[in-house]
């Protein structure tokens, strides 16, 4: 995660706790930001924190960033789910995934572009998530694995039959089916579901420590993503 990646979560986190003075300090004093409401650009923290403030007198707005990558151009990408309610008696308005864009200057956000509704199954954060992944797990590299999962990662083991959850759960659980089975994963399609969940239609071939063939497949994982990381997933090896 770059240096700008990495300040995408507290960005989120003022915001959705509408500490907008928090937000305002981390904008480039020329910041520009879109007036969504009006349709008309701002510029300056203070005309920021000012929208954000009026706003919150009739809806509360609320991001739940899936993943988010740096494009070509040194934006950060940012695919959330936008939930907005009425400030008033908190009955829901809508419900929409949206893409943001920061530019950042010396660790501050220059400019601010959206895309509300945004309908795209695939998202580029995603790709380089599940090749990371896959391909950790194919060259059994246990820390590479571990990296792809928030710390507060929690799913069920099909294999074990018991809870996964935190940091160490993840590091015992993977290192326990590098030491039982051989993988080799080939991911064959993804698509990001109405839900926001990941779905993920892989080519399994596992082999047991001897080089037995175990399994030869389709495999369907269900990733629930939280900022980039993995934290929940589901797995349906039925071959459907």
């Amino acid at each position: 995660m770059t240096a700008d990646e990495a300040r995408i979560a507290p960005l989120y986190a003022a915001f959705n706790a509408q500490a907008f003075d928090r937000v305002a300090a981390m904008l480039a004093p020329d910041v520009a930001w879109p007036d969504e409401a009006e349709g008309v650009p701002l510029r300056g923290r203070e005309a920021v924190a000012d929208y954000l403030a009026r706003i919150a007198t009739s809806l509360r707005v609320r991001y739940e960033p899936i993943s988010l990558h740096t494009d070509e151009h040194g934006a950060v990408a940012v695919l959330c789910r936008q939930v907005v309610d009425s400030a008033t008696d908190g009955s829901p308005w809508s419900s929409t995934r949206v893409l943001h864009r920061y530019v950042f200057r010396d660790g501050l956000v220059e400019r601010l572009s959206t895309e509300q509704d945004h309908r795209d199954t695939r998202f580029a954060g995603i790709d380089a998530l599940l090749e990371r992944v896959h391909a950790a797990i194919n060259a059994g590299d246990l820390e590479a694995i571990v990296a792809c999962y928030a710390p507060n990662a929690r799913f069920f083991d099909t294999f074990e039959e018991g809870v996964v959850q935190g940091a160490e759960g993840l590091r015992a659980h993977f290192r326990h089916l590098l030491e039982t089975v051989r993988l080799e994963i080939a991911i064959l399609d993804y698509a990001l579901e109405p839900d926001d969940s990941v779905r993920a239609r892989l080519q399994v071939t596992t082999r047991g420590a001897d080089g037995g063939l175990w399994q030869d497949g389709l495999v369907t994982v269900w990733y629930r993503l939280e900022y980039g990381l993995i934290v929940d997933q589901d797995i349906d090896d039925s071959g459907v």
